[in-house]
């Protein structure tokens, strides 16, 4: 579990704004999926290279990776994309999927 209270801190060094313990909590939960996907991502990558221990070039090349994740999920779970930009974020996923 991330600590809400260093979330909370860091998040009120960089705004001069109050920070509610609802927006701590939901950044909290999207560092946790963050974390979970780049695990599983650089998982992957050290298996390629038959690995059993994730170095920090693991992490590095997750990027266009979660980024094409996200894209997708975005694309499918959200029912009110018109099919002009589904199309749009599909060729996105794919072009990243290059790199």
């Amino acid at each position: 579990m991330i600590p809400k209270g260093t979330v909370k801190r860091i998040m009120k060094q960089h705004t001069e704004m109050n920070v509610s313990a609802e927006s701590v909590e939901k950044l909290v939960e999207l560092l946790q999926e963050i974390i979970v996907t780049t695990t599983q991502i650089a998982e992957q990558n050290a298996g390629k290279d038959k690995r059993k221990t994730l170095k920090a070039r693991d992490i590095e090349q997750c990027d266009a990776e979660r980024l094409r994740r996200k894209i997708v999920e975005v694309s499918e779970r959200t029912e009110k994309v018109n099919i002009l930009t589904n199309e749009i974020l599909n060729v996105v996923a794919n072009e990243l999927e290059r790199y």
